[in-house]
């Protein structure tokens, strides 16, 4: 069903009675640690990952003393494992659609929304809804469900009704689209290049079809449309953060969006590069945008704020709509979701959901020699080849891997980032009887990359891989690895991401 926020007369006039400074704090969402403390009261709190303990302690902290409590935000996009320490993990958006089962996704969307919810959250800027149409894009990766508009609207539609019916506000994330751009929104605006025709058939049937489904709110990306839009004065195409051709005509009146649009973080160069940061954030509620994201109500937002408004770069008239639609919809969640709003789960039942989701995400996608599963014995000896990008160190999936190997092998070494003449001399010694080769490189943002890269990528040079010693490669969270590296891979298991599960289920692949 259709959201729209609700109207409240008397929040009206209390607005029409609030100072400046209130109204601009009633428009932005400022992020802050789980030990952090704010001055101010607006309408909405991110709290960066950190344990449910400490986020329900900064929730309560926050709201202890406020005659209108705050919404709680963070950032769970496959579950809230991500963001909750202890929280149940899953592996990624992609996986959901991997195991080509749409009521896991609905299901990991209760979950998340339960966990969230007993932790003291109300909100999450999930799920991201983009379309990787260019598998090089550093942004989406495995965040959405694939390549394809449909697959998005059954698996991200799925995960947001399993929040929102379980009473967490999701977010559709990033309009009017990423997935097509080689480059990162956090270091510069980036532009899908779709025509009317190509746009509407993607990313508008996506959008479309989730607003009728019930979107609550929508986060715009620091992302150019030229096919709606027109380019400034110096030739640029706007990101939809400041243009009102996206978020007005497009998204409110063509798509029929009635809900809260939130921007993507403010302190992204997508953002504020384009322009200056007060005049940028202007721009965006005057273009039809509610609420600032990671937005901070310092004395110098306040007085910049109120220089713009004596400019006539923002109207007080603006200023006081989009701070009573933030407050409406503040109003609207609790009334629908009271805090004593029974909210039980089943802590086995949740591991198992994301134990199913894993094992149907993780695949065999490429044995062109027919060499799996492996038969190692304890006279075996394994080298097991870690390949990571330096700046992306979480490499805990392959340390697992290492010594669930070692369960089963006779002899395990594992080898972090040799070089090719190491992996050369490796595979011609004959010294082992098998190659596993671990790649870990997930995307992370303001990287601006997608893949294996800088000096990690020469590891895959020399045709080590074409010796008498066979090779299996394990991809964690690369949508593109085996793409590009398809003529010297053979052997080649997916995960899609990784969870709790993930190495169990590629040691099933892998050995007999």
């Amino acid at each position: 069903m259709k959201y729209s926020v609700k109207n409240y007369p008397d929040i009206m006039a209390r607005v029409e009675k609030m100072d400046v400074e209130s109204l601009l704090l009633a428009v932005i969402c400022p992020d802050i640690n789980a030990d952090g403390a704010l001055s101010y009261h607006p309408t909405s709190v991110f709290i960066h990952p950190t344990t449910s303990e400490l986020a329900h302690s900064a929730a309560c902290r926050i709201n202890s003393e406020a005659l209108y409590p705050a919404l709680i935000v963070s950032d769970m996009e496959f579950g809230a494992g991500n963001m909750i320490k202890g929280a149940t993990r899953f592996p990624s958006m992609r996986a959901a659609k991997e195991s080509a089962d749409s009521a896991l996704a609905y299901k990991m969307g209760e979950i998340a929304a339960k966990e969230a919810r007993n932790t003291g959250y109300h909100w999450t800027f999930a799920p991201c809804v983009d379309i990787l149409f260019n598998s090089y894009n550093p942004i989406v990766h495995y965040r959405t469900a694939g390549d394809c508009a449909s697959d998005v609207i059954e698996y991200c539609g799925a995960y947001m009704r399993g929040l929102q019916d379980n009473g967490i506000v999701a977010t559709l994330k990033h309009f009017p689209g990423d997935g097509c751009s080689p480059d990162d929104q956090h270091v510069t605006t980036t532009v899908n290049p779709l025509s009317k025709e190509e746009w509407d058939d993607s990313f508008g049937e996506v959008y479309s079809q989730l607003i009728e489904q019930g979107a609550m709110t929508i986060m715009p990306g620091h992302i150019a449309l030229p096919a709606y839009d027109e380019p400034d004065e110096n030739g640029i195409y706007p990101p939809a953060t400041v243009s009102k051709r996206l978020l007005t005509d497009l998204l409110r009146k063509k798509l029929g969006f009635e809900g809260i649009i939130v921007s993507d973080a403010v302190s992204m160069n997508g953002f504020c590069g384009y322009m200056n940061l007060y005049h940028a954030s202007c721009a965006f509620l005057e273009a039809g945008g509610d609420c600032l994201l990671f937005m901070r109500g310092s004395d110098e937002y306040l007085y910049e704020m109120k220089k713009c408004i004596a400019e006539g770069r923002l109207s007080l008239t603006t200023l006081k709509d989009r701070a009573y639609r933030m407050l409406c919809f503040s109003r609207q969640y609790f009334e629908t979701f009271p805090s004593d709003m029974p909210c039980e789960l089943d802590a086995a039942w949740a591991d198992s959901v994301a134990r199913e989701m894993t094992y149907k995400a993780v695949k065999v996608s490429r044995d062109r020699r027919g060499l799996l599963p492996v038969d190692l014995g304890k006279d075996s000896s394994v080298a097991h080849v870690v390949l990571f990008n330096p700046w992306v160190r979480d490499t805990s999936a392959s340390d697992e891997l290492t010594e669930k190997l070692r369960a089963v092998a006779g002899r395990v070494e594992e080898i972090r980032d040799p070089g090719p003449d190491k992996l050369l001399e490796i595979a011609k010694s004959g010294e082992f009887d098998l190659i596993v080769c671990s790649v870990c490189e997930a995307p992370a943002w303001g990287l601006n990359t997608a893949k294996l890269c800088g000096p990690s990528s020469r590891n895959m040079m020399s045709g080590w891989m074409r010796y008498g010693t066979p090779a299996v490669f394990v991809a964690y969270d690369s949508t593109c690895f085996g793409e590009i590296y398809s003529p010297s891979v053979d052997t080649l298991i997916e995960t899609h991401g990784v969870a709790k599960h993930t190495v169990d289920a590629v040691l099933e692949l892998l050995v007999k």
